[in-house]
């Protein structure tokens, strides 16, 4: 619109053409609306094809998305993926999307980016996410999210273990918010926190960086995001992908819990082994075992951090004995059992 004023005060568009270009846009403006009521009455007509609703751009606010509401609760629908784009969604019409988002089992992925959607607006979302079982993707990337709002996804992440993908490039995140996200995928404040830490998240921003003015990209912040990756790459992403697995015994019938306890697995032992990882690494070649793999799938197998920590526990009198010549018989490896 700004375009076609400079071009009318510069003479080189007629007032007839700037009257006709006007009145093309209204009417194109008044049938992408129309959409909104045909997608409407095909939801409440309980119209099982629509499995996707683009909304882009067409100016959804609170009030529209009280109507969607409606029909997406009733749980005779199958939509599953939601596009918001670029509308008016403020802390209001989070909350209608938060109250969509604990109720409905079929919604895999929704996208907001770009719109007010507010530190309140999150705490909501982040609130419903602690009751989804069936989102795969959030896009909340351009949606004026600060820290606060950042600390209360990574809590409620922990109680879900579904959402892979959780977007949130071009807000105001500072290395505050980005330590509470790495803090989500890698609590090392003991052993349970790494137990209970999320497992299932692949990423937290797409192909645009996090970086911004609220992080800067200091030195600080890129060993805080390599530290970030390095754990999405090598234990989320990495061991959630049946194939990939090192202990194929353990992997027979994967399930959700399986899965979560061999990526728990894998990062207790990089956490705790973390200054002995080259001696450890020397010793089992030496041993010509691949002891990782067997230890993985037996805490996979049992499953109960007590035998994780008898396990952690006993990896520094592995590498003594090894040392000392202690632990081999006739030029095996012997795990003694003190029980």
């Amino acid at each position: 619109m700004g375009n076609i004023a400079i071009m009318f005060m510069q003479n080189s568009l007629s007032l007839t053409d700037y009257v006709h270009i006007k009145r093309q846009k209204r009417i194109e403006h008044k049938r992408i609306r129309s959409l909104i009521p045909r997608y409407l009455a095909r939801l409440n007509d309980r119209d099982l094809s629509i499995t996707t609703l683009n909304l882009n751009g067409l100016g959804v606010d609170s009030q529209i998305l009280r109507l969607l509401s409606g029909p997406l609760l009733s749980g005779e629908t199958r939509v599953q993926e939601l596009y918001l784009q670029h509308n008016r969604i403020g802390p209001e019409g989070a909350t209608c999307i938060a109250r969509i988002l604990s109720q409905d089992k079929h919604l895999k992925v929704v996208s907001l980016a770009h719109n007010p959607v507010g530190c309140v607006g999150v705490m909501a979302i982040a609130s419903a996410l602690e009751q989804n079982s069936s989102l795969e993707k959030l896009d909340l990337s351009h949606c004026d999210i600060d820290d606060d709002g950042v600390q209360k996804l990574a809590h409620s992440l922990k109680s879900n273990s579904k959402l892979k993908y959780l977007y949130l490039e071009g807000n105001y995140i500072s290395s505050v918010g980005v330590h509470n996200l790495l803090k989500c995928v890698y609590n090392t404040s003991s052993m349970q926190s790494l137990w209970e830490s999320n497992h299932t998240l692949r990423a937290f921003y797409g192909q645009r960086s996090i970086y911004s003015p609220s992080f800067p990209e200091t030195a600080a912040n890129r060993q805080l995001l390599q530290q970030l990756g390095e754990i999405l790459a090598t234990c989320n992403r990495r061991y959630s992908t049946p194939g990939c697995s090192t202990a194929s015994n353990a992997l027979t019938n994967n399930t959700p819990y399986k899965i979560n306890a061999r990526i728990a697995a894998c990062k207790i032992l990089r956490h705790y082994l973390r200054e002995k990882m080259l001696e450890y690494w020397e010793c089992v070649e030496s041993m010509e075992e691949k002891l990782v793999p067997n230890v993985i799938g037996w805490l996979v197998r049992y499953g109960d951090v007590g035998v994780i920590y008898g396990v952690v526990r006993d990896m520094p009198w592995l590498l003594e004995k090894k040392a000392d010549g202690k632990a081999l018989r006739g030029g095996n490896p012997v795990l003694v059992d003190e029980k």
